[in-house]
């Protein structure tokens, strides 16, 4: 009789939640499982036909690449028609909706589904298409009633083309948008940040970027991640952008003085090779420290880096000498290309400009990755250890493809230089499984 009668007060105490309480509950189960949370109570019943976020991801189903072609379409418009099925049951407002479902194809009951939730106030969008469409239909573009949504915060595309129609004037309350591998005509794109006065977060990934350039104008843009091809990109209005990440190919980027004057609060900065070498500005002398110090500058890290005697080199010491709070420096190298001239990076750091009194003296760690154990980086390991008086470790990972033999000489040699910080540590990490 006693375990009854706590049964039936914790069923009570289930059912007599206040409705934010459950709604808070049920954000956090996927749909499926919030579906069946009508058998704990009457009350909770219909709960979930009010859920403000939906989500329909690989918790929600999965459409493997390994099926035939003709299953994989009975298992598209099965996902489609139990998407329906929960947006016809839905009764309520709908401020988040995600289509993440692993190898869906994006189709054109997609459209009705962005005109229903255009209707919704929905503030946080996400579509993202993994599977494969055919060759001759193209990539799917997304509906025009999608740039009517006037509450919409975020936005993340990935897979698909976006055109906006002509009506188009601006998401005012967008402040997060994610684009990977998205189409769009350039005379849009160019404007487009322009277009999100609001914009705090940007990332986009462009395997095949459009021809020209592009300026980025968001007043209130703090993080920026492009990855792929661009002509040109330039900051032309940036003045709280305090993260970047640019890894392009074959694209142009203004010189290294100007890019920096163009962001006055930079904190992190990843870079690979091919920025490195358009920061050299064409013609001129690098400087070695640049006209204004990047002071809030703490996390630098360059990706792909080659040390080849190029103007890249001069680049290189520039940002370090010019960083007087870093506290974070990463180098990840790649193979030399044969031919190439032979590096002039110690005779960089050894130049009197290079050890000014500020140098380095914020720096906490220092990474190399795939280190090839050349001698331009026991250069490089030997001026750090030597200048940073705070360092607490060098972290060293060499290329897997580095022998034993070397990568011991390596390490033999750079136990024995001598250090400014007396807590420095030089760590390896080396997996020989290869060998």
């Amino acid at each position: 009789m006693k375990r009854v009668c706590e049964s039936e007060s914790s069923a009570d105490r289930i059912t007599d939640l206040p409705a934010d309480v459950i709604q808070r509950i049920l954000v956090y189960l996927p749909i499926k499982d919030a579906a069946k949370t009508g058998v704990l109570s009457s009350k909770w019943r219909c709960h979930w036909r009010r859920i403000p976020e939906l989500v329909f991801d690989d918790d929600f189903a999965q459409i493997s690449s390994d099926l035939a072609e003709s299953e994989s379409k009975v298992m598209n418009k099965q996902v489609m028609l139990n998407i329906y099925r929960s947006l016809l049951l839905h009764d309520g407002r709908i401020t988040k909706f995600v289509l993440s479902v692993p190898g869906l194809i994006a189709c054109r009951e997609i459209d009705q589904i962005i005109l229903y939730l255009s209707t919704k106030g929905v503030q946080h969008l996400k579509f993202v298409f993994t599977g494969i469409n055919d060759e001759e239909e193209g990539d799917f573009q997304m509906h025009s009633s999608l740039f009517s949504v006037s509450h919409l915060k975020s936005l993340k595309l990935q897979s698909c083309e976006f055109k906006p129609p002509s009506w188009f004037v601006g998401f005012t309350n967008l402040t997060r948008l994610v684009l990977e591998y998205v189409t769009s005509p350039f005379d849009f794109f160019r404007h487009f940040l322009s277009m999100c006065p609001m914009l705090e977060y940007f990332r986009a990934i462009y395997p095949d970027g459009p021809a020209g350039q592009l300026e980025i104008v968001a007043p209130l843009l703090k993080s920026f991640i492009f990855v792929g091809y661009f002509q040109s990109i330039s900051f032309k209005c940036t003045p709280l952008l305090s993260y970047v990440v640019l890894h392009l190919t074959e694209s142009e980027t203004p010189d290294l003085v100007s890019l920096f004057a163009s962001l006055p609060v930079l904190e992190q900065l990843h870079v690979n090779n091919e920025v490195m070498k358009y920061l050299a500005p064409a013609g001129r002398n690098t400087p070695t420290r640049l006209p204004i110090p990047l002071h809030h500058l703490k996390v630098l890290e360059m990706n792909t880096l080659v040390f080849d005697g190029s103007p890249m080199e001069c680049v290189f010491v520039s940002l370090i000498m010019s960083s007087p709070n870093l506290h974070r420096l990463t180098v990840q190298l790649c193979d030399q290309p044969a031919g190439s001239e032979v590096s002039c990076l110690r005779s960089l750091l050894e130049a009197g400009d290079c050890r000014g009194s500020d140098c380095l003296q914020h720096l906490r760690k220092f990474r190399i990755e795939d280190s090839r154990g050349t001698q331009v980086e026991l250069d490089l390991v030997r001026f750090v250890l030597a200048t940073a008086s705070l360092l607490e470790f060098i972290h060293i990972t060499p290329y897997k493809k580095l022998g034993a033999k070397k990568v011991t000489k390596f390490m033999k040699e750079v136990i024995q230089y001598k250090r400014a910080s007396k807590e420095a540590e030089v760590r390896f990490y080396w997996d020989d499984d290869d060998e």
